[in-house]
């Protein structure tokens, strides 16, 4: 399973909205954003770091402070998912592409190569 498709519907915060990380622009359905994941070796999900607009969406990591673990720039929009059961919507990640990963593969175009060491 592509990566992209694990990632298609990650909850991106409570509510309807969500806002950036960086400006606190508010976020809403079909917004286009930029989203920073991580996840720890023995960890098995992702976990949303930060979600950027379009204007403060960094294009790697070099902009960004160094930090443990893996990590991934992904774009995408905001959807809102709805449990009809427990009558909550909230916004979730649809249509991501990944821009950047941190892992020992790196990851363009839906393509992965490995790094030469």
């Amino acid at each position: 399973m592509l990566l992209e498709h694990v990632l298609c519907g990650l909850r991106i915060d409570t509510g309807t909205t969500t806002t950036c990380t960086e400006c606190a622009r508010e976020l809403t359905e079909c917004d286009p954003v930029t989203v920073r994941l991580h996840h720890n070796r023995r960890d098995i999900r992702w976990h949303l770091a930060a979600c950027h607009c379009l204007s403060c969406a960094p294009t790697s990591f070099e902009e960004l402070p160094p930090t443990l673990g893996t990590h991934l720039l992904c774009e995408g929009r905001i959807g809102i998912t709805q449990d009809g059961q427990i009558q909550r919507t909230w916004p979730g990640l649809v249509s991501p592409t990944i821009i950047e990963t941190t892992r020992r593969t790196h990851v363009t175009y839906h393509a992965t190569q490995e790094v030469p060491e």
